[in-house]
């Protein structure tokens, strides 16, 4: 549950250069997100935008404490200034919005507001919903596997907690014990639907208030000390306790949820009125001068400064080169594995016919054999002397051990999902010539990845 945190930013102590850093990023941030909408207006590109105002603190927050070295983030489409802290150019930012060749997410070929640099670790993730949860925790098994330092951090709208796909991850890393932070940015509103319509709980992390070896935290993700503090108490808790955390930062949302959206339509004067008056860049700039950490004009000086990066950023991303058309095919399918032995596909073995069932088994256990990092788990497959409804796995839990083959919770997308992000973190394999391969299975269905 929620406990006290130690106040270790504040605005009295925390240094000058980095309430400065901060403030760069914030106001860049805004610039480029009240920006964002000219350029559809303008037919040049940005067809998506959900602005980020009033999420500043949090998405700071979240920047802040990710370690590009060790760590993996999966923003949500609403995380461009945590993009931003997380170490994201005004460039790049631009390139994405606008399907540029240089967009380091995906090539110009990905929706735009989706930021991501996998170089990084800060992951390009799905439109779909609250999908990249499962991804998180999958990535979070492979760090606690192969003991490498790092955590896992998820981020998102509250409204995404009613998917299932959020259930399953959460259950998963609270069941497994896995270095997992979600981060819930509650603004309030799922596009147009109050959060009143979609839960029973004013606060919905306190929905998972029964799970066990789960921490829930709550702050306020207007406030950048609330959530700096928050956030660095989440990730020592993670670190040093073994189990993941949820963070849920209270938030506005000054905007309408996307520019398909017209928030004036459902929202009064009065609340449109009370975010704005929330603003938390706003606030951040009434401290700074406040506590007499900066003056009036040092700040108006940074926010012309940053003017000027995000001017020379919308040049370099019009004069950027658009994707080559041959470009639409890539990343689509993976590339097909080209077999050593039978290259045609088609095989000459000679022998006693099998049968399929037994085929499968015998061809599993070569390759889990063959390859260390092979991993098969699901519902039905590993209990004792049964090996899934139709025996495909019989016997590979008792030669390979339950670290590789065990049994996981009745859950379809985690079983989709999550084999394919221990491959994202590859902690261990990455000069191995041969990947690791992970299989959920749903029932006597495999999915492999």
């Amino acid at each position: 549950m929620a406990m006290k945190t130690d106040t270790k930013y504040n605005i009295k102590t925390t240094d000058r250069e980095t309430l400065e850093k901060w403030f760069r990023m914030m106001t860049l941030g805004r610039l480029l997100d009240d920006r964002a909408p000219n350029y559809l207006k303008q037919a040049i590109g940005w067809s998506y935008h959900a602005p980020y105002a009033g999420h500043d603190g949090i998405q700071l927050a979240i920047g802040q404490v990710f370690n590009r070295e060790t760590d993996h983030l999966f923003p949500y489409y609403r995380d461009m200034l945590t993009a931003i802290s997380a170490g994201l150019t005004a460039e790049e930012i631009i390139y994405n919005g606008i399907s540029k060749d240089l967009d380091v997410a995906g090539g110009g070929r990905h929706m735009s507001n989706h930021f991501a640099k996998p170089e990084w670790n800060v992951h390009n993730v799905s439109s779909c919903t609250g999908n990249h949860a499962l991804h998180a925790v999958g990535v979070a098994r492979a760090i606690k596997k192969y003991k490498t330092p790092g955590i896992s951090i998820c981020s998102q709208g509250e409204s995404s907690v009613s998917e299932g796909y959020v259930y399953e991850a959460i259950n998963g890393a609270s069941h497994e014990k896995l270095p997992v932070l979600f981060v819930i940015q509650d603004n309030g509103y799922g596009i147009s639907v109050p959060k009143k319509d979609q839960t029973a709980r004013r606060k919905v992390a306190d929905n998972f208030t029964g799970f066990k070896n789960l921490r829930i935290m709550h702050c306020n993700g207007k406030d950048v000390f609330d959530s700096m503090n928050t956030l660095a108490e989440a990730r020592r808790h993670i670190e040093e306790n073994e189990e993941p955390v949820i963070v849920q930062a209270n938030c506005v949302r000054i905007h309408s949820h996307s520019n398909s959206d017209a928030h004036e339509l459902y929202r009064d004067d009065y609340e449109l009125n009370y975010v704005r008056e929330y603003d938390p860049l706003a606030k951040f700039r009434r401290l700074l001068i406040r506590y007499k950490r900066f003056t009036g004009a040092e700040l108006d000086a940074i926010l012309e400064e940053m003017k000027e990066v995000v001017k020379k950023a919308h040049k370099a991303g019009m004069a950027a080169p658009d994707p080559s058309p041959d470009s639409i095919y890539d990343f689509v399918l993976p590339e097909p594995f080209v077999p050593e032995k039978y290259p045609d596909g088609t095989h000459n073995f000679e022998g006693e016919p099998k049968k399929l069932i037994q085929a499968l088994n015998e061809t599993l256990k070569a390759e889990f054999r063959h390859n260390p990092d092979t991993y098969i788990w699901g519902q039905d497959v590993a209990y004792k002397g049964k090996g899934g409804v139709f025996n495909v796995t019989k016997g590979m839990q008792q030669e390979f051990g339950r670290e590789r083959v065990f049994n996981a919770p009745r859950k379809s997308a985690s079983s989709l999902k999550g084999p394919n992000s221990p491959i994202i973190s590859g902690p261990r394999w990455k000069h191995s010539s041969r990947p690791p391969m992970s299989t959920g299975v749903q029932r006597a269905s495999f999915h492999p990845t």
